[in-house]
This record gives C-alpha cells, sequence and structure tokens, in this order.
C-alpha cells in the first residue's frame, strides 16, 4: 500500500508551517499511526527541524528529518549555490522515498513559499506535482492574505494540484480582515477546506505547549487528515 504524503508549503516564509506541520505529526502519533516527517531544506538554522524532532520525541532524527541545511538566512538555492553546493531534486526525491517507504503518512514541510528556489531548476511545487501529493497551504490570517492565497491557488490549479486545504494562521495581533478572510476564500476558492487556527502563543510547539495547542486544534487536524 503506498504511503500517503501530505505536503506543506506555505504563501510566504514565517507564515506558520512548522507549527501545522508539528501540530499534524503529533496527532498522528496520538491516533497511533506510522508517520514520518521530512523538512528537507533548512537556512540559517535548524530550528524548524528541530522542533518537529522535538515532537518525534527523537532528538537523534534531526538529519534524517533535515538532511540539506545550509548556513546562511537565504533561500535554499542562494545559500547552496554561496556553500558551492548543488543539491540534485533526484537525489532528494530518493531521500523522499526512502521515508515514505518506511511509513504510512508523511508529512513534508517546504521551505518558504509555493515557488521560493530550492534547487537550480526546482521548488516545492516540483515536488507536489511530482509525488502527486495532497497539498495543505498555510498563509497569515491577516490584511492582504486574499491576493496571496488567491495567486497560490492558481499556481497549484494549473498545475492539477489543488490543495485540499487552505490553513490560516492567526496572528498575536489579529485586524478587522480576520472576519472575513475565511469566508472569501471559501466563496472563491470553492474546492479547498478553509479552517482558521487560532493564535497558540509564542512557543506552541514546546513540550509544555503542544498539550493545549493540540486541544485548541484537535478538529481541525482531523478535518485536514480526513480529506484525501
Amino acid at each position: 500500500m503506498k504511503p500517503r504524503i501530505i505536503f506543506i508549503t506555505g504563501t510566504d516564509t514565517g507564515v506558520g508551517k512548522t507549527v501545522l506541520t508539528g501540530l499534524l505529526l503529533h496527532h498522528l502519533i496520538q491516533e497511533e499511526i506510522n508517520v514520518g516527517v521530512l523538512k528537507p531544506f533548512c537556512s540559517g538554522g535548524r530550528d524548524d527541524a528541530i522542533q518537529l524532532a522535538g515532537v518525534m520525541g527523537d532528538p537523534t532524527s534531526l538529519d534524517r528529518i533535515n538532511p540539506y541545511h545550509f548556513e546562511l538566512p537565504l533561500t535554499p538555492l542562494v545559500a547552496a549555490r554561496m556553500q558551492q553546493q548543488r543539491i540534485e531534486f533526484d537525489d532528494c526525491l530518493k531521500r523522499i522515498e526512502e521515508v515514505a517507504n518506511a511509513c504510512d503518512v508523511l508529512l513534508i514541510e517546504g521551505a518558504g513559499g509555493l515557488l521560493s528556489p530550492l534547487g537550480e531548476d526546482y521548488d516545492a511545487l516540483s515536488f507536489i506535482r511530482e509525488i502527486k501529493a495532497q497539498t495543505v497551504l498555510v498563509a497569515p490570517n491577516r490584511l492582504g492574505v486574499l491576493n496571496q492565497v488567491f495567486l497560490n491557488l492558481n499556481v497549484l490549479y494549473s498545475e492539477d494540484c489543488a490543495p485540499a486545504s487552505v490553513i490560516l494562521m492567526t496572528p498575536d495581533e489579529p485586524d478587522d480582515s480576520i472576519e472575513s478572510n475565511a469566508s472569501l476564500i471559501r466563496e472563491r476558492a470553492f474546492e479547498p477546506q478553509v479552517h482558521e487556527v487560532p493564535f497558540l502563543g509564542a512557543n506552541p510547539l514546546t513540550e509544555a505547549g503542544r498539550k493545549e495547542s493540540y486541544e485548541k486544534t484537535k478538529k481541525t487536524l482531523a478535518a485536514i487528515m480526513g480529506r484525501p
């Protein structure tokens, strides 16, 4: 039986992809599902991958979760060039396949946004298209998000990679647009589920914060996983 692969991408960097990926990972662990997780690319530190390894409860899994990491906080393509490295698309695909073959569900968190260059000729969309992953699009629930979401949806639809879910992450200081963003996306996007995640505090994936965050998002996480 082929594993189910879910690719968590975003409208930008710093929009909450790691938080959502970590909570989905925690949810699947609680459900006793054989789950794997990958954050293939990290630039400027490995904090995201370290958090995911913490949720897995296995700090030694860091290199497996994050095989490619670069010192400079730049898009992975540029960061790799600065270190005189070249990460081939096929090599990354092989790593994904290795992890996928060892689990029933694989979560993959992208770096940056959907079209942020990861290598010389590929981005997150390239992986989504190649492995036919279920796509989850994460975006900040704030003024301006409608344009960002619709641009990303147009790209995904044009590549026959319609996302199963759009997740709006609430910031710590929400603006007035929070009252209408989700409903407008549902009105105009038609296909994907749209979920709003409340602000979960400064450290939602720490051992202390994870339980509270999970209680606030359990229904949303179940709904995401219930969508084929």
